[in-house]
């Protein structure tokens, strides 16, 4: 009952900040643009299209994500939502004026949005955990270094989750049942969860928050559709081709957003060209063999981050955290994902889309499919320079979860999820853990590489 009593509490903490918003935009209107406003009925269905617009975006950036993400993103969410939102309505009252109106007006509602979505943001977030303390949490593991490794990123979550068992995946049945009974959130790390219905089947009856560390059969589940055959359902993974069609619209969205991109920032990749040439007098494109659809190799276009000898040995190997080959000027650029930016000639030529996965290097491929042979499943589709593993996960991120996350993407993919997809890389431009190199200790992401702690 105290959880539903808390839900409702943020339920109504969420209608109280969209209300608000709304109410400084039409506030906004009436002072600055007092000649766009209608009938009593039309200025109703004026700010009906803007919520529409602001619930669609903020659902889009996850404005209303309270207890799944951190606040600083929040807050970041609510940022873009609301530039992106005006920006939509400053245009659409123009084309109703038939000229553009004085942006300064704009600017000052966006302002005053911010000062009360900031403070507002905090409140519900500190509401939400008050109403919603840590949970009592059981990890259940078959592997130790993987339960080394998880166990430190859910510690990180002090403010949901508490540790009190972290037990192996041997341990007797009935004692992990005692614990798991104990407890209010269980975490399963690559434990196969078929062969332990058991366990699941109890946490389902005793209401406890399951989370599953998932294996390549059950992302293909996760993605799959419900089908009946006769009376009797079942899981329909179609794991088949995109067809023609959406495939041909997302190569119309390339080429158009590529093309506009190139032309719009061409004054931006001119003065990094210039600030990366100057500063070693070294060309400042970067050109890199990369894998693509079905494994076909293609030239890959960056601007140049590190010193030019960065590779004089030969051997290929990621950006590792504090890379003494990244120079200054790399460091910004990579920060803020300006060097990604060559990478539309790549789109516009062809041998890569914007939303796909990243493409690795040969010689790193062929590293990872030793160790996860689907790996190469990834180039069932052209690479891109965003999409799932770019967004929710990180350059450090272990090629088994890049592969889980662009295995997603291929079986659920869909126009609506392209634009999704690159509307939220906005979002993580201003995110700086998202482009953390691995350890300095390896070469590749491998976990198998990583040293004993």
């Amino acid at each position: 009952m105290t959880r539903q009593v808390g839900n409702i509490s943020i339920f109504l903490s969420k209608a109280a900040l969209l209300f608000a918003v709304l109410s400084a935009f039409f506030s906004g209107q009436t002072v600055f643009y007092e000649q766009t406003l209608y009938y009593f009925w039309g200025n109703y269905v004026v700010l009906l299209v803007y919520a529409a617009n602001l619930l669609l975006v903020s659902r889009v950036f996850n404005g209303f994500s309270f207890g799944s993400s951190d606040l600083h993103e929040i807050i970041l969410s609510w940022i873009l939502s609301l530039l992106i939102t005006n920006s939509l309505a400053y245009l659409l009252l123009s084309l109703l004026e038939y000229r553009m109106l004085d942006v300064v007006g704009f600017f000052l509602i966006l302002v005053f949005q911010f000062i009360l979505v900031i403070p507002m943001a905090i409140i519900i977030n500190s509401i939400y955990y008050r109403l919603h303390p840590a949970q009592k949490t059981i990890i259940i593991y078959n592997s130790e270094d993987i339960a080394r490794e998880y166990c430190a990123i859910i510690r990180k979550h002090r403010k949901k989750f508490i540790v009190h068992y972290a037990m192996p995946h041997s341990t007797p049945t009935e004692n992990l049942l005692d614990r798991i009974t104990e407890s209010e959130t269980v975490f399963f790390l690559d434990v196969d969860i078929a062969k332990n219905e058991i366990l699941l089947e109890h946490c389902f009856k005793h209401e406890k928050h399951t989370y599953v560390m998932p294996t390549f059969s059950s992302v293909l589940l996760n993605t799959a559709e419900i089908s009946w055959i006769s009376n009797v359902p079942v899981f329909l993974s179609k794991s088949s081709a995109i067809d023609p069609v959406p495939l041909f619209v997302k190569r119309c969205i390339d080429i158009l957003f590529s093309a506009i991109m190139l032309a719009a920032l061409s004054w931006l990749m001119l003065i990094v060209s210039a600030a990366v040439w100057l500063y070693d007098r070294h060309a400042p494109i970067y050109k890199q063999r990369r894998v693509t659809k079905g494994g076909k190799e293609f030239t890959l276009y960056k601007f140049r981050s590190m010193k030019p000898d960065a590779e004089a040995d030969g051997v290929a190997r990621l950006s590792v955290q504090g890379d003494e080959r990244i120079t200054p000027i790399g460091r910004l650029i990579r920060k803020t994902r300006i060097d990604e930016l060559p990478q539309l000639i790549n789109v516009l030529a062809g041998s890569m889309s914007l939303v796909g996965p990243r493409p690795e290097r040969p010689e790193i491929l062929k590293q990872y499919e030793m160790i996860h042979p689907n790996f190469s499943l990834r180039t069932k589709v052209k690479a891109g320079i965003t999409g799932y593993a770019q967004i929710y996960g990180k350059y450090n991120t272990a090629p088994d979860e890049k592969l889980f996350l662009d295995i997603m993407y291929i079986e659920r993919f869909s126009i609506w999820q392209d634009i999704k997809l690159i509307l939220q890389t906005l979002k993580i431009i201003f995110i700086s853990s998202s482009t953390e190199g691995i350890p300095d200790e390896l070469e590749t992401a491998l976990r198998i590489n990583r040293k004993e702690e």
